[in-house]
């Protein structure tokens, strides 16, 4: 390139409070051996999330995938495998390694054209690796613009000038593609957006992209939407800090039905902390690997890379991310599952029959969506609880179900009547398992104690839940129970006539 190009802009570092880079600093691996093998693990939800041995080096806040391995940003020094905690000199420049069971293995330099630094997250492939795009910030511009680069014999070289969408000062961030590469979603904070940085769309046409649309006020939020990403059916992965969330910047996931993208689904605890969750990415040759980066945000700042893996194999992330925030007592304006197909062994995005049959405005009043919900239980619920026998509601068949539908009342006043007294009927769960599979009823042991488990049908996955009160407290306390006892992710579920129900109403 004719000018320089340096660093991420300055207003993405002061949006996420990163510390400018000390050259002086060690940016070897951080992580011992020791810290390694006590990993975090989550297998209620079929995600391992683990601490990976690779330090972040500013301004990136991540890595990205490319071609069999992964890219990332550090000192130079780090080719002479100086160990931890001596101190570490020479340039910044990006490497891609192998993960080599669950840990880097060797340091390749990655070769680009030129004196070129740039945060390895906010780059972008397309499926054959040979074009990448990346936010950088040219010289005598003071906001990052979206590049495009293409791979020669020599190395890859970046365009002179950014793509045709970057037209003024605004800020063009990370950019991340399609899995065909036919569009592109990234960060702005140009006309249109809704708070600090949005999320913005662009469409390839020919050699050129399409005039930028904001993704909407479901996707964007008066904070700053960050790091898109997507798995291989286009389901959106970001950082935001103004959804609602666990702590600062949490990790969201939206549902994507091949036209446009569902409410976005916090990752819950099972991802997000306190902390801010950032750069989450998956791999999308296996869809069975990602990583995500999570820094503290008391004390002296410190970023530790995670490792997410699915480990079972007829499983992928996207589809456990979603079973996962489908149970955690959210409603997304649409419902979209990962399926497998028996026909061809591969995944397919699609909306559930019911969900297709029985999408409503969100405006809707929760008891009135019986459908939409779809709470089928699975399994007689415990039958040895100690509670009151008038506590007790036995499991309605879906053929008794439909045939208490059936008969009407013989007038509105009665009509009245057996409405009233069917919302009268509320029941607490604890749920501690989802999976897109079913489980069936089988004796759970929390504490020494053992509960016969409910399972239910509830938006296109089996959650299974165990106990059973006539309020909340009651329920609480046996969550607290399960989350002190391998149960890390236990919450309670309410249910109106064994109707699984998100009533705010119920849980004052």
């Amino acid at each position: 390139m004719k000018s320089t190009i340096i660093l991420l802009a300055s207003t993405i570092l002061i949006a996420l409070n990163v510390t400018p880079p000390d050259t002086s600093a060690s940016v070897l691996l951080s992580t011992t051996s020791k810290e390694y093998r006590s990993e975090e693990t989550n297998r209620r939800e079929q995600l391992q999330v683990r601490p990976f041995p690779l330090d972040i080096t500013p301004p990136s806040s991540g890595v990205q995938f490319y071609k069999d391995g992964i890219i990332f940003l550090s000192h130079s020094k780090i080719e002479e495998k100086v160990p931890a905690g001596h101190v570490s000199f020479g340039a910044l420049k990006t490497y891609s390694t192998r993960i080599t069971d669950s840990v880097p293995g060797d340091y390749t330099p990655f070769n680009i054209k030129g004196s070129v630094i740039f945060p390895s997250e906010a780059a972008t492939f397309t499926s054959d690796y040979n074009t990448m795009y990346v936010s950088l910030i040219p010289e005598r511009a003071k906001s990052e613009k979206i590049f495009r680069a293409d791979y020669t014999p020599s190395g890859w070289i970046i365009s002179d000038e950014p793509i045709n969408i970057c037209t003024d000062n605004s800020i063009y961030s990370h950019p991340c593609l399609s899995a065909d590469g036919t569009f592109m979603v990234f960060s702005s904070d140009m006309v249109g957006s809704m708070g600090g940085l949005d999320l913005f769309i662009t469409r390839k046409e020919g050699e050129t992209w399409s005039e930028p649309k904001n993704l909407g006020k479901h996707i964007n939020s008066s904070g700053n939407e960050l790091f898109a990403s997507f798995d291989s059916w286009n389901n959106l992965c970001f950082s935001s800090d103004g959804h609602p969330g666990e702590g600062g910047y949490d990790i969201f996931i939206s549902a994507f039905d091949g036209e446009e993208w569902g409410k976005p689904q916090n990752l819950t605890d099972a991802i997000n902390t306190k902390d801010d969750e950032l750069a989450f990415t998956i791999c999308r040759d296996d869809n069975r690997t990602a990583f995500y980066t999570t820094r503290t945000r008391t004390g002296k700042a410190r970023s530790q890379l995670k490792l997410v893996t699915c480990p079972e194999e007829e499983q992928n992330i996207g589809q456990q991310c979603l079973a996962m925030v489908f149970g955690s007592g959210s409603t997304p304006s649409k419902q979209v599952l990962i399926t497998q197909s028996s026909q061809d062994d591969h995944y397919q995005a699609s909306i559930p029959d019911n969900a297709k049959a029985t999408q409503e405005p969100e405006s809707r009043p929760v008891s009135d969506t019986r459908a939409a919900n779809s709470a089928i239980p699975v399994a007689a619920p415990d039958a040895n609880k100690e509670t009151a026998p008038s506590e007790k509601i036995p499991s309605a068949t879906p053929a008794q179900e439909h045939k208490e539908e059936k008969q009407s009342p013989d007038t509105p006043a009665q009509a009245d009547m057996v409405q009233e007294a069917k919302n009268d009927v509320v029941v607490y769960r604890v749920q501690i398992l989802s999976n897109t599979k079913p489980a069936g009823a089988r004796n759970i042991t929390v504490a020494g104690k053992t509960y016969k488990s409910f399972e239910y049908l509830y938006k296109g996955a089996y959650r299974t839940t165990i106990g059973e009160f006539s309020n909340r407290a009651e329920a609480s306390r046996l969550q607290s129970i399960c989350r002190q006892n391998d149960y890390s992710q236990a919450f309670v579920v309410a249910f109106k006539n064994n109707v699984r129900s998100d009533d705010p109403s119920l849980f004052r």
